[in-house]
């Protein structure tokens, strides 16, 4: 059982353990670091030491659901641990979840357990400005004050319920900047409507040490850059802020009998100035090899596994630009699986190059899926069709399971409208890949979220294509973009007829377009729905042969021709998705 105390952790028993910026367990030796099979790789896989609580290896984690800090509001007042199980645990009973991972921190080091060391959220603030922060610092407190952390009793019901059980630490995190962009901490002009989150707050250390950050966190920077979001990050380049970290860490290491550690460079990608990031990636390496060793520690005290996992870029290349060097990491045996991308991106993140990386090495690697980056509306199909196409396609690029990001929005408590009900059914469609094989399913182009948070990730993450001009041609040379499609028609019946749609604006009365998918011209249904034309909002829908589409890439090309010199030079490609029918025999 996960049990309650949590352990005091004082800076000389840190260093003390820590030791030197030498590898993790086993890492010393000099054959295992010049050896191309992970330390991991070589250990025996059968033997009970690589297992969890509840008897999984890493390979064996089909669903991971995360979640963040929500259930100490989402549970009704005044909080009790049944009451907090019921609020994080409790709804994913019988589903096909097989862990559950807990996020700890948020602006830094601000949490939602017991600590003699960190500020529970809020804890910091003159003023909270929203009862729900009110609620949570409460919750913990008096949870706390009871002998009940609240990270032991989640971690025991899911271990009660089949589950395992995953901690999650942010190497960094921003969301007090979007409360700069709120203005949070500042008198508002007129009454609230809205309650901003909890975690929205500037943190006290990054008050106290503004040396710190990567940059001016009060410069006039625009919102929508890189600049303004990277300035307000801590840098590792600063030894203090390193080891304010690191004993975050190794005090979540011993919070309670946790299976899994997973260290998140995504959620935000900022860990040096961007112009040198690649040049400190030994930094961010070294510190790595500081965590595994305590997890290795933390494991051998008590006899069971620890596994340790990062959530990284969607590419080696788009890692080493924020400066983590993962081919190194792999090499050295410092995880024991890998989480690829934020999610934002799935019908484009390149699963593969990471992924065989990871394979190569002895690891499994997931991919991350998120929450409200499909494609929305009544024109479009169910989310559960966009999910299952991207699942599929991470299965069929060697993935091994789904790290599910923000999902647990699906829980009832956010839905306030009588009759409505979530849940984590259609979470069995994502855990058998024999059913996705079959199922129908939509692929989308992925889209640019245009607003300021996308410039915290755009660094980071790999490129979508939509929305995108389409300009007006006469050379012959159209827009492109390009659909990748996991699944093999070759040999579907000829009845099937996959459906493409498209949406585009800003059409004039005279203008013509041609349509060519893989080179071949093809031709909108004439009797489709247009769209909402008095808004210029154009729909065009394609009826496409099974043996038009095939598995990879498939390159979709628009002309526009006859633009009148009155309007602008372009129209605009908004969304756009292709459905396979569920493939019966």
């Amino acid at each position: 059982m996960c049990g309650s105390q949590v352990v005091k952790v004082s800076r000389r028993n840190f260093i003390k353990a820590a030791g030197s910026a030498g590898a993790a367990a086993g890492l010393g030796d000099p054959a295992v670091l010049a050896s191309p099979v992970s330390w991991f790789a070589q250990r025996p896989r059968s033997n009970a030491s690589t297992k969890s609580f509840t008897g999984k290896r890493p390979e064996d984690y089909r669903i991971i659901l995360q979640d963040i800090a929500d259930p100490l509001t989402r549970m009704p007042w005044p909080p009790t641990p049944e009451k907090l199980v019921e609020a994080s645990i409790g709804p994913l009973r019988g589903s096909s979840v097989n862990a559950y991972a807990f996020g700890l921190n948020h602006s830094g080091t601000q949490i939602t357990h017991c600590s003699d060391t960190f500020p529970v959220v809020g804890q910091d603030q003159v003023l909270l400005r929203s009862g729900s922060a009110l609620k949570m610092n409460e919750a913990v407190k008096r949870l706390c004050r009871e002998g009940h952390n609240p990270l032991a009793i989640m971690c025991d019901a899911a271990h009660q319920t089949g589950m395992d059980f995953f901690l999650r630490m942010r190497m960094n995190d921003l969301h007090d900047r979007v409360g700069d962009i709120s203005s949070i901490e500042k008198p508002g002009l007129s009454a609230k409507t809205s309650a901003p989150e909890p975690f929205y707050y500037t943190p006290k250390w990054k008050r106290d040490h503004p040396e710190w950050l990567i940059g001016d966190a009060e410069a006039p920077h625009p919102h929508a850059s890189l600049r303004f979001w990277e300035a307000k990050a801590g840098n590792y380049v600063i030894a203090g802020f390193r080891e304010m970290m690191l004993r975050f860490a190794e005090e979540a290491l011993n919070q309670c009998d946790l299976d899994g550690f997973e260290i998140d460079f995504v959620r935000w990608p900022f860990l040096f100035p961007h112009i040198e990031a690649y040049a400190h990636r030994h930094i961010m390496t070294a510190v790595m090899r500081r965590i595994r060793k305590h997890a290795a520690e933390r494991a051998q005290s008590r006899g069971r596994s620890l596994f340790l996992s990062a959530r990284v870029p969607c590419s080696v290349e788009l890692a080493l630009r924020i400066g983590i060097d993962i081919p190194t990491w792999l090499k050295e045996g410092l995880l024991d699986l890998v989480v690829i991308g934020g999610g934002y991106v799935p019908f484009g993140t390149p699963w593969t190059e990471i992924g065989r990386l990871a394979s190569s090495a002895g690891i499994p690697a997931l991919a991350c899926l998120s929450r409200g980056k499909f494609p929305q509306g009544a024109a479009n199909p169910p989310e559960r069709e966009f999910l299952r196409a991207a699942a599929f396609r991470a299965y069929e690029a060697g993935m091994s399971g789904m790290v599910l990001w923000n999902y647990f929005y699906e829980m009832e408590q956010y839905y306030a409208r009588p009759g409505e009900s979530r849940g984590f059914e259609f979470v069995r469609d994502l855990a058998s890949r024999d059913f996705l094989r079959t199922a129908r399913k939509s692929y989308a182009l992925d889209t640019i979220v245009p607003e300021p948070v996308y410039f915290a990730y755009a660094h980071s993450n790999s490129p979508a294509q939509v929305p995108l001009m389409v300009g007006a041609t006469n050379d012959g040379i159209g827009s492109t973009v390009v659909f990748d499609i996991s699944d093999d028609l070759s040999r579907a019946p000829s009845r099937l007829q996959p459906k493409l749609w498209l949406h585009l604006v800003n059409l004039g009365p005279e203008d013509r377009l041609e349509f060519f998918w893989n080179g071949q011209r093809v031709h909108p249904d004439p009797k489709a729905y247009p769209g909402n034309t008095m808004f210029d909002h154009h729909e065009f829908a394609f009826g496409l042969a099974a043996g038009q589409v095939h598995r990879g890439e498939n390159q979709l090309e628009i002309r526009l021709l006859n633009r009148s010199p009155l309007l602008d030079p372009y129209i605009t490609l908004v969304e756009g998705h292709i459905t396979i029918p569920e493939m019966t025999a």
